[in-house]
């Protein structure tokens, strides 16, 4: 399906205005070691670059102190707000949620255990002008184990090019997305486990939609352990990739 004319055209009237405003949506689900620290690192970090920004935390029905602490994180600015699920999502059932509550421009996905610096927020912008989606690619896995290691490279170097010839090298980081290819149903993902990032690009490039990468670094989770790194959430995963390979190349298909 290509895009049509009235769609290309606030493309081409974009403004460096636009371009500074950006909602951070940050999903926590028993995050209560790392959150507070991780919401006023990347507040600091946008705020440095005066760029008119939001943040909005998801608490997905957590069972611990998360959604107490992201209460009071919120209370510290006027520009942080919290969700609370009354029940557990996902993290892309709670990204979907913070795409319904963002007014910016932008809207960004940023977990917990790998807040942003002022240096990897600039790589963004650098494309964000020109793009509809800018995909972080990590040069290193910091703190991934052998196996988790090996299938990350299975996963976004063979399997995922194989089935959807994305053109893109990493396809489970921090992406930017202009929102309103949401808002207007322009992308319509559905998956509610990590693949919804995968599934929003094969979506987008079946509608020709412009598509950059940029170097993006990755820091050492401090607290706890990844949930996508997790030897079950690794076979959900594989699962997922799957039944919408066979969604999207079945008789009829229309996902």
């Amino acid at each position: 399906m290509t895009r049509s004319n009235t769609w290309r055209q606030p493309w081409r009237s974009f403004t460096e205005t636009d371009q500074d405003s950006i909602s951070i949506i940050i999903p926590a689900y028993n995050e209560e070691q790392g959150l507070e620290k991780a919401v006023f690192h990347t507040w600091d970090s946008f705020h440095s670059l005066g760029l008119d920004f939001e943040i909005i935390i998801v608490d997905d029905k957590s069972t611990d102190h998360t959604g107490e602490i992201a209460d009071s994180v919120a209370a510290c600015h006027t520009n942080v707000c919290i969700v609370h699920h009354e029940l557990n999502k996902g993290i892309g059932g709670a990204f979907r949620t913070g795409i319904d509550r963002a007014t910016k421009e932008f809207v960004i996905f940023v977990p917990v255990d790998n807040p942003l610096d002022a240096d990897d927020i600039e790589a963004y912008l650098k494309r964000m002008k020109v793009c509809d989606i800018v995909v972080g690619s990590r040069a290193e896995r910091v703190g991934y184990t052998r196996f988790a290691y090996f299938a990350s490279l299975i996963y976004n170097r063979i399997l995922v090019p194989l089935l959807f010839n994305i053109g893109v090298s990493d396809v489970n980081w921090i992406q930017v997305y202009r929102r309103r290819l949401f808002s207007e149903r322009i992308i319509n993902f559905k998956n509610d486990r990590i693949f919804f990032l995968v599934e929003i690009l094969v979506l987008a490039k079946r509608q020709n939609l412009i598509i950059a990468e940029v170097p993006a670094k990755m820091k050492r989770r401090i607290y706890g352990k990844p949930t996508c790194a997790r030897p079950a959430m690794m076979v959900l995963t594989f699962l997922d990739m799957l039944t919408f390979f066979r969604k999207i190349h079945g008789r009829n298909s229309n996902p």
